[in-house]
């Protein structure tokens, strides 16, 4: 089980940040399915990238956080029939080998900063860092060539994300 996974990791070593996949109740408009005939799409369900032969849909959605100004509406992908979610805690392995953008919003989901985060494995370190601003309540990961979210990082700490956003 997926819950039972996240929980064991939980215990076997501490959080220090909270990843949460794109939440399963959000609408997705303007979408298509297919067959993936390659793989290497970035699923925001499950936050892994898909495999050739896999169903997956391409829609817009508008991921909980930013506000006002800030709310924004992009593409992502998805498994067109609902997964089990992320299998990991930690920062999606799949997804380090991509260049991103941390942008930093306050309590109130407007932007207060950001950061271009390289490729490789410092992610975290500079997600804590970003995250150990009070004025920073959470990360939103995006792409930096197509700017399409990617997922949303949070202090564990936190019961729940002020915007809504939610681990799987």
């Amino acid at each position: 089980m997926v819950n039972e996974t996240l929980q064991r990791q939980a215990v076997d070593a501490p959080a220090t940040l909270r990843i949460d996949a794109l939440p399963t109740d959000l609408p997705i408009t303007g979408w298509r399915t297919l067959i993936d005939p390659d793989g290497g799409a970035p699923l925001r369900c499950c936050l892994r990238d898909s495999r050739a032969g896999e169903r997956i849909t391409l829609g817009s959605v508008s991921p909980p956080g930013p506000a006002g100004a800030y709310a924004e509406t992009g593409p992502v992908y998805v498994h067109t029939d609902r997964c089990a979610g992320p299998t990991s805690a930690g920062y999606p392995e799949e997804f380090r080998s991509r260049r991103q953008v941390f942008r930093a919003y306050g309590p109130d989901g407007t932007i207060v900063g950001g950061e271009v985060v390289e490729p490789g494995t410092g992610q975290e370190a500079v997600a804590e860092r970003l995250l150990g601003d009070p004025a920073v309540a959470f990360l939103h990961s995006h792409n930096v060539i197509y700017g399409c979210y990617m997922f949303a990082i949070r202090r564990p700490d936190l019961p729940e994300s002020p915007t809504g956003a939610r681990g799987q």
